[in-house]
């Protein structure tokens, strides 16, 4: 069920790299996130830009609209 990133489930308000069964990559660990609602936004819209050379396999969403949506549900999602 992990085989592309992490779950999400809970990740609004949680620190970065913070799941212990989850295999994180070095950029990752060393990010010092706590996913909030402007850094979520970032990550969703450009994820190697907020956090550099990290492995994640995901492009970004560019609608901005998209983005916010994303975020609102994450935040809901516990």
């Amino acid at each position: 069920p992990d085989a592309l990133g992490p779950s999400l489930k809970g990740v609004y308000g949680r620190p970065s790299a913070s799941l212990p069964d989850f295999r994180y990559s070095n950029p990752m660990k060393r990010a010092n996130l706590v996913w909030d609602e402007d850094n979520l936004r970032a990550y969703i819209s450009d994820p190697q830009a907020k956090v550099k050379v990290n492995r994640m396999p995901y492009g970004g969403v560019a609608d901005p609209k998209e983005a916010d949506d994303l975020v609102a549900y994450l935040s809901t999602y516990k």
